[in-house]
């Protein structure tokens, strides 16, 4: 008879780990930091397709647009808002900006920051 083989020599060899347990947190560490530096530029661009008025999808030449912010601006949010096109005052609400002019590159660009909830045609 002969003696069954030990459970060692039956079980196959591990795969060593492609990274060590410290690569893995240094790693980890990486997509934290990058997440905080881009993550909110890749949620903007995610989502920014919901954000415009589907007039305003297909439309050309230079658009009047009202940016909705669900939220009331300080300047800071004025300034930046105002680079994408000519800077028309309010629209009843202080939340609720007007802009003329906005271009169909510049409209892109609005509807991806993501503190802005939504652009709505100027009629």
């Amino acid at each position: 008879m002969s003696d069954p083989q030990p459970a060692s020599a039956s079980r196959r060899p591990s795969r060593p780990a492609l990274l060590g347990p410290e690569a893995r947190k240094i790693m980890i560490g990486i997509a934290l930091i990058g997440l905080v530096l881009f993550g909110q530029q890749l949620y903007g661009r995610a989502t920014a397709a919901g954000r415009l008025d589907p007039a305003l999808a297909g439309a050309p030449g230079p658009h009047h647009v009202i940016v909705v912010l669900d939220f009331m601006p300080d300047r800071f949010h004025n300034e930046r808002i105002a680079e994408y096109g000519v800077f028309a005052g309010r629209d009843g609400a202080l939340n609720r900006i007007r802009l003329r002019n906005v271009g169909d590159e510049s409209l892109g660009r609005l509807a991806a920051v993501a503190w802005v909830e939504r652009i709505e045609a100027w009629k």
